[in-house]
Order: structure tokens, then C-alpha cells, then sequence
């Protein structure tokens, strides 16, 4: 009887690591897709940035 608890086991511990790894992908994907909505958003305030200091110098803006 103990030699068929080992391969249940060892099933058990496949099958959860397997669902492990498509937790992580998907919380990755999640992460990366957060990743680029914030370097959009950087890059829109950035670009606004350089335009309010460049219509200052200019002396658009006082």
C-alpha cells in the first residue's frame, strides 16, 4: 500500500506545479501589461513637459 502513495504524491506535486506556472505566466502578463501602460503614460508626460517648457522660453507662456 505505500508504494502506490508515492506516485499519487508525486502526481499531486506535478499537477500543482503545473498550475503554478500558468499562475505566474498570466500574473506576468498582467505585470508586463502594466509595465507599458506606465511607459505610455511617462512618455505623454514627458512630451508635455517639453512643450510647456519650450512655449516658456519662447515667451509663449510667462
Amino acid at each position: 500500500m505505500g508504494l502506490m502513495v508515492a506516485p499519487i504524491i508525486w502526481g499531486g506535486l506535478a499537477v500543482a506545479g503545473v498550475l503554478g506556472a500558468g499562475w505566474a505566466a498570466h500574473e506576468a502578463g498582467d505585470a508586463a501589461e502594466s509595465g507599458a501602460k506606465l511607459a505610455k503614460w511617462v512618455t505623454v508626460a514627458g512630451g508635455l513637459y517639453v512643450s510647456y517648457r519650450a512655449l516658456k522660453a519662447s515667451g509663449a507662456l510667462k
